[in-house]
């Protein structure tokens, strides 16, 4: 992936509970070795993540994932949700397509929840300088000395304003538009963010 995209991964926990985004990851390398055939897409990892889940009867726990799966020979990424806040894509102009951040609407429910789920996909083609932006809900959901919510608005303005640096910019800049914004008021939730850009 290095020849062809950046990627950028930070989680800050908050005062009561942590995040390890890369042990998630080894988490699903291994799941996807021992119960998901290669041929499977994100969605239907996520159907099997699910069943497997659900079968645990784990009824106070659930799981949200994002699962995107880049192909950079086919320039394409594929992507299925379950539960996360609508990743983001900023693009430069091309094709008659403006430029700027845009949420990838792809609802899906946490996994462990409902027996039987399916999930959506949507293959989205690459260009050189796209943005993906994946943030947990504490991102989304952080609010500032009024009660008032990040939201999705917020961070897409720093998204577009962040769209030429690189990915290590772009999420320190997503933290710093956070920051900027609750003041003084505490973390609830932790933060986890993950940007990959595509250099070719």
């Amino acid at each position: 992936m290095s020849s062809a995209a950046t990627c950028t991964t930070f989680s800050r926990p908050s005062r009561t509970r942590s995040s390890s985004p890369w042990a998630t990851c080894r988490a699903r390398r291994t799941f996807r070795r021992r119960y998901a055939p290669e041929r499977f897409g994100p969605a239907g990892v996520l159907a099997s993540t699910n069943t497997i889940l659900h079968q645990r009867q784990l009824e106070e726990y659930y799981c949200t994932l994002c699962y995107a799966a880049f192909d950079f020979k086919r320039r394409s990424v594929a992507i299925a949700n379950s539960g996360l806040p609508y990743p983001i894509r900023c693009s430069r102009a091309r094709h008659g397509h403006p430029a700027g951040a845009e949420q990838i609407v792809l609802p899906g429910v946490p996994l462990g929840s409902f027996f039987g789920s399916t999930f959506d996909e949507l293959t989205l083609d690459l260009a050189a300088g796209d943005v993906f932006v994946f943030c947990t809900d504490g991102v989304f959901e952080a609010t500032d000395t009024l009660g008032r919510e990040f939201g999705a608005g917020r961070l897409m303005e720093v998204v577009n304003a962040c769209q030429e640096r690189s990915a290590r910019d772009i999420v320190d800049g997503i933290f710093s538009g956070v920051q900027a914004f609750r003041g003084e008021s505490p973390a609830d939730d932790d933060m986890t963010v993950v940007v990959l850009k595509v250099t070719q």
